[in-house]
């Protein structure tokens, strides 16, 4: 039987081309991750763009809904610029009440982010992107806003969505390794459509401080919640820790209250 050990659900937008390869290269033995897409726009226009992005949550409950129902252990909505534009306490909220009518957490990337930065015990970070502006400068403003501090940002301005998923892995390793990371304590790789988990260990030893990307961050959260523990592949800093009890606590409570309510 596929995913004996753990079933793990992932949403992703229609154009991401990363998120199902890099996860299904790296989860452990006995670990399935099981995926369902929600339609994006490709669009035109720096101006266009937060829109394309923001109209993906109409089709999130239907997405979640068929991920629930093969049993998955955790879920993930796998887009990191979307919660970083409808902004932190949105996408806390939306997480709760998702896990609360399904009984299953539910975790976006963004959050998943901050819950491993805590994990690493960072405070100040450098973070590289692929993003247009807009979306860029959301990511700064939701990093802030979870109470981290951005000393150092590169940002590539890639419009497209499947253009970023094109990049090879060596575009991520060369923004993250080209900032100025002086001052920071953690390197931050953000897109899940953006290739990181094969060069995230030599970002490590290029620059000397822990790296967490968006699809690192999102796989060790889906990992811990569905009780996969101990090392994992990559072979990052990450990878051997467990969640914070401040993250099992905001992402499990709404389980049991939905337990409560149904039971």
């Amino acid at each position: 039987m596929y995913g004996r050990r753990a079933r793990l659900g992932v949403i992703v937008p229609s154009t991401n081309t990363t998120v199902e390869p890099e996860f299904g290269a790296h989860v452990p033995a006995g670990v399935a991750v099981y995926a369902t897409r929600v339609l994006v726009a490709e669009v035109a226009t720096e101006a266009e763009k937060a829109a394309s992005l923001l109209a993906m949550h109409a089709h999130l409950e239907r997405a979640v809904a068929e991920l629930v129902s093969l049993g998955a252990d955790a879920v993930a909505y796998a887009c990191t610029s979307v919660s970083f534009l409808a902004g932190r306490d949105s996408d806390e909220v939306m997480c709760a009440e998702l896990t609360r009518r399904y009984g299953v957490p539910i975790v976006t990337t963004s959050n998943a982010l901050v819950a491993a930065l805590t994990a690493l015990s960072a405070t100040t970070l450098a973070v590289a992107t692929p993003y247009v502006a807009p979306v860029a400068d959301g990511a700064v403003a939701y990093l802030t806003q979870a109470g981290f501090r951005v000393a150092g940002r590169n940002d590539l301005h890639v419009l497209s969505n499947l253009d970023k998923g094109r990049l090879e892995p060596t575009a991520s390793h060369a923004a993250a390794t080209a900032m100025d990371t002086g001052g920071a304590d953690a390197v931050v790789i953000s897109c899940t459509n953006w290739r990181t988990l094969d060069v995230l260990r030599a970002v490590e030893v290029d620059t000397d401080l822990p790296a967490v990307s968006s699809n690192l961050a999102t796989l060790w959260a889906l990992l811990r919640l569905a009780g996969v523990d101990g090392p994992a592949s990559p072979d990052v800093a990450l990878m051997s820790l467990p969640l914070p009890e401040s993250a099992r606590t905001e992402w499990t409570t709404p389980v049991a209250e939905a337990g409560v309510r149904h039971g």
